[in-house]
């Protein structure tokens, strides 16, 4: 089977190149068996990864151009496998990307708010399974930039304008969490809620199929409609 890697260390190209390498398929080979096979028996590639199973989101690139983990993304026997960096990050090296600045900003996104510590009685008392529901998938997001890659509205306007569906989910799950005190309604629009097309591309690409990206747009919307706030 043939593959083709997109290779760049910053520190010594000048640009990135290609390239090609022959490796034995099995069947249901992934993109991340296939960069072991080829950086352990053949030529170093810098890749990273960590669970082999869509948790960690160590292992974003792109397959054929589509933003993928690779872990759990199957290259084609005898079609084109073209393996690149995940789009739209800055590459350290290889198909190593710099994603610090959206797992930092999510972070912030992420930290409860409140005015004052929570009581024990409100730390023992059981949540509410309706808000649960929509809590728990919310926490399978890892962060892995795969839904930020190919946001058509992000590529158009950038991150600064849209923070993108990694970044709303993380105001969501405030959101919906009853025990932060943070106005995540106007956080939402103003990080460009109304920005977002409906377009549903994050709920393709995403491997965590737990989450219905959509659903939390609609609910931050609905929100906002209540309270005047639609842009």
């Amino acid at each position: 089977m043939k593959v083709t890697i997109q290779k760049y260390d910053p520190s010594v190209d000048a640009a990135p190149y290609w390239k090609d390498f022959e490796v034995e398929w099995h069947e249901n080979m992934t993109v991340l068996e296939t960069l072991h096979a080829v950086n352990n028996y053949q030529e170093p590639v810098a890749f990273d990864y960590s669970c082999r199973g869509r948790t960690c989101g160590r292992c974003a690139m792109a397959h054929n151009g589509t933003a993928c983990l690779a872990c759990v993304t199957l290259v084609d026997k005898d079609g084109k496998n073209e393996i690149t960096p995940l789009p739209g990050f800055p590459v350290v090296k290889d198909l190593i990307v710099d994603k610090s600045k959206m797992t930092k900003r999510i972070a912030d996104l992420s930290v409860r708010k409140r005015a004052w510590p929570l009581e024990l009685e409100e730390v023992q008392a059981p949540v509410d399974p309706e808000i649960y529901a929509k809590i728990d998938p919310l926490e399978h997001c890892a962060r892995c930039g795969v839904c930020v890659a190919s946001c058509p509205v992000v590529q158009a306007v950038g991150p600064n304008q849209y923070i993108g569906p990694a970044g709303m989910l993380a105001i969501g799950l405030r959101f919906y969490d009853p025990y932060d005190q943070g106005d995540r309604i106007i956080e939402a629009v103003q990080n460009g809620l109304y920005m977002c097309i409906q377009c549903g591309t994050c709920d393709t690409v995403c491997k965590a199929l737990e989450i219905d990206h959509l659903s939390v747009w609609n609910d931050l919307r609905a929100e906002a409609a209540a309270r005047g706030l639609e842009r």
